[in-house]
């Protein structure tokens, strides 16, 4: 009974590890490393799509649009408040009377001034919400990436399941046939080929949703979409709070509080009088007219000091969002900081000695069936294994890059990672692909 056992087990292995080793000792995903002595270039490919999809962005659009009203409106800003006004005035009577007038409101409390420094902040604001929006749109652009990627693998290697548990229950069904094995052993690869399937539909299912996901934030239909680099540079071992205050959003928050601050002397300047002077020339039949007039409001029944007491409430209101956004995005920073390191540790002890483990696991495998000491039942459940470790590995590929995204946005280095225009201070941390 034995020796049928070995020889049934060397018949199975002839018939089902072949397709064991293809799919496991053969099957290669897209590589990952995280080293500081990576030396491939970043792709161009990806580069060049980012940039289309910003340029074709609805998101973006809006945002330069805004930047534009922005600096039309500090356009206007910067031109008198006041026209002068031109009179004349004709009345025909006993006595004919004929006047030209000339009057000018002087802004005699620089109340341009104060709004010549709300449109300034308003700009600046604009210009960072612009590079803002930039970011976010590159940033769920790769994110997107990263999960068609991951979805893809992911169909692979259940593509790769499937046809070992094909080849496995045909095996299995013609030893039985020859009473090799028992019925369990059939029923049981049976059912592990009907999970295969359904895990495979639904990993075709993923990639089609993952792929419409990109299509959709990017606003762009493709055949083939540009590849993420193989080599990322290791997270910086602190985080650099410096970087906090390059962030755009946090920049937009600055400048609506200045720009808050520089309603408070709007408020208060249009409490201050601005006289009008007007000259005055005609006749009345033959005697001539000059004459010369002032007018000055008084601010008796409205003196404006509430929306002063208003403007100044709402300054301090934008002091504290931008004090919590502030200690928000520190916290971002450090968490950020923290998955991208957890992670790329975890994928580097696999690519050290996970890799090689799951290589040596293989060999092993083949073995103990040669040699008889697996059923068919343990042999399958051992490939099962095999194959959900590299799915694990795929996933923690994935975690990783979303990790390093997540660094990229909380960091605002994203632009700068992809030399789309970066900022030069973003070169503090050393996080990146080599370029």
């Amino acid at each position: 009974m034995l020796l049928k056992r070995v020889l049934c087990a060397g018949v199975c292995v002839c018939l089902a590890l072949p397709a064991w080793a293809s799919i496991a000792l053969d099957y290669q995903g897209t590589s990952l490393s995280i080293s500081d002595k990576s030396v491939q270039k970043f792709d161009p490919s990806l580069r060049e799509f980012i940039k289309q999809v910003l340029s074709e962005s609805p998101a973006v659009q809006s945002a330069q649009a805004a930047l534009e009203a922005a600096r039309e409106s500090a356009i206007g800003a910067n031109k008198p408040l006041h026209n002068p006004v031109l009179e004349l005035e004709a009345e025909r009577t006993d006595i004919n009377t004929t006047a030209i007038g000339f009057s000018q409101t002087l802004d005699w409390s620089d109340k341009q001034g104060a709004s010549v420094g709300v449109a300034h902040h308003k700009v600046l604001a604009a210009q960072a919400n612009l590079q803002q929006v930039n970011q976010q749109v590159a940033i769920e652009t790769l994110r997107a990436l990263v999960n068609y990627f991951t979805a893809q693998e992911m169909r692979s290697l259940a593509l790769h399941r499937s046809q070992l548990m094909k080849g496995f229950v045909d095996t299995i069904k013609q030893r039985h046939a020859a009473g090799d094995v028992e019925i369990l052993d059939v029923t049981f690869a049976q059912v592990a080929y009907s999970e295969a399937l359904m895990v495979q539909a639904t990993s075709e299912g993923d990639q089609v949703a993952a792929e419409a996901k990109l299509q959709a934030v990017s606003s762009v239909v493709r055949r083939q979409w540009p590849r993420l680099p193989e080599d990322l540079a290791p997270p910086p071992k602190n985080a650099d709070f410096s970087l906090l205050d390059l962030l755009p959003h946090l920049v937009v928050l600055r400048n609506q509080v200045e720009t808050a601050k520089a309603r408070i002397k709007v408020a208060e300047r249009e409490g201050r009088v601005d006289p009008t002077f007007g000259v005055r020339v005609g006749h009345e039949d033959s005697e001539i007219l000059l004459g010369l007039n002032i007018e000055i409001p008084l601010f008796v029944r409205n003196d404006y000091s509430a929306a002063m007491r208003v403007a100044s409430f709402k300054s301090i209101t934008e002091e504290q969002n931008y004090q919590q956004a502030y200690l928000q995005s520190k916290a971002q920073l450090i968490g950020a900081l923290g998955r991208f390191d957890n992670s790329s540790r975890a994928w580097q002890a696999w690519v050290l000695t996970g890799q090689q483990a799951h290589r040596d696991q293989i060999i092993l495998l083949e073995k103990m069936w040669q040699a008889g000491e697996l059923t068919a039942t343990d042999f399958l459940i051992q490939a099962k294994q095999n194959i959900d470790t590299l799915i694990t590995a795929t996933a923690l590929k994935g975690e990783v890059w979303q990790a390093a995204i997540s660094w990229l946005d909380a960091s605002g280095q994203v632009e700068a990672w992809l030399g789309i225009n970066p900022n030069p201070h973003s070169q503090s941390t050393n996080f990146g692909v080599k370029q």
